[in-house]
């Protein structure tokens, strides 16, 4: 009996390509044309139950990502659902709360539904690379996997990210060209891709202008919150700094709070700028100096990657995609 592999062997397709042509489903017309051809020529006859059985298995795609209350995960995650939708795959989704704990469950979880992709949003929580294994084990049982914003550390996954170290250095950059000379660092704990790579760009900015990074004015031992902003801009205020580089907008949103709580005025007397432009940072008073974090475009990366390698249409090694950021400025700097 011929089967959906022999047709996809002989198309020089994958078995999920055949599949969206027997389902009507989304395959360039030239594909199709060839694939419906074949189809003919070996007299191929669907099993109704066959097919049913191996769409549950093949159809399934894991989101995990730290903190869906973040705004921006919000808007990358419904990016994914739609593109994934629009392709015939279901999304599977998970929140880790920053914790490796809830990270192993859902991969797990993700394991047993039988995903053939996953897609692994965070920049913020614990370190995981004692998941690491678990990782290496899906991918040798053909789990495609996507980093977006996470360190890769070896493992042979395609990691999409905005250029971080490029975006602190623009607005570093910026904040000294404005006249400000004393300026303090904020982000999240320094396991963290985000943080290692955007404090590398405060410091490296700093550096190119003669002005030496001094340790006390660098905090990277907190959460990518409101609360977190709030907590260590209250710190470096009271060491008189004339800005406040932070590492998201929601650091920078605690920081503007504190400061008007002290009575220091922003920008007159402190600068404060974020990293992200979540839709909150041009509602704030004063509306949020930041990094635009590409974000629909950085999913939309994400997810051509996974569909790509779920097809077997990219076999090349596992890549690493910087997208560009754009400094935004507002009233806050």
């Amino acid at each position: 009996m011929v089967t959906i592999h022999d047709i996809a062997k002989k198309a020089k397709v994958s078995s999920a390509t055949v599949s969206r042509v027997l389902n009507d489903g989304p395959v360039s017309p030239s594909t199709k044309k060839r694939i419906l051809r074949i189809i003919e020529k070996e007299k191929y006859v669907p099993d109704n139950q066959a097919r049913y059985l191996k769409k549950l298995k093949t159809t399934k795609i894991g989101l995990i990502v730290p903190d869906i209350s973040n705004p921006g995960t919000g808007i990358g995650a419904k990016v994914i659902h739609d593109i994934l939708k629009t392709y015939g795959y279901h999304l599977i989704f998970g929140n880790t709360y920053g914790e490796v704990s809830e990270e192993k469950d859902i991969l797990e979880m993700m394991e047993r539904e039988r995903v053939i992709g996953i897609i692994l949003s965070t920049y913020e929580g614990e370190d995981d690379t004692s998941l690491y294994p678990f990782f290496e084990k899906l991918i040798k049982n053909g789990v495609s996997i996507v980093f977006m914003g996470k360190k890769r550390d070896n493992l042979p996954v395609d990691v999409i990210s905005v250029n971080n170290f490029s975006g602190t250095f623009k607005i570093v950059e910026y904040l000294i060209k404005t006249g400000r000379k004393k300026i303090g660092f904020i982000a999240g704990k320094r396991n963290l891709r985000a943080t290692e790579e955007r404090l590398k760009g405060y410091i490296e900015a700093l550096k190119n202008k003669g002005i030496s990074p001094s340790s006390e004015l660098i905090i990277c031992d907190g959460e990518y919150t409101i609360e977190s902003g709030g907590k260590f801009a209250k710190f470096l205020l009271k060491k008189r700094v004339d800005a406040i580089v932070c590492g998201n907008d929601l650091i920078a949103i605690g920081a503007i709070k504190t400061a008007e709580e002290m009575g220091i005025k922003v920008p007159e007397e402190v600068g404060i700028t974020g990293f992200d432009d979540i839709f909150l940072a041009s509602l704030i008073k004063p509306k949020l100096t930041t990094v635009h974090q590409p974000i629909e475009k950085i999913a939309i990366t994400g997810c051509e990657f996974l569909l790509k390698r779920i097809e077997g249409e990219l076999k090349e090694e596992p890549k690493e995609i910087l997208i560009e950021p754009e400094l935004i400025v507002r009233e806050s700097a």
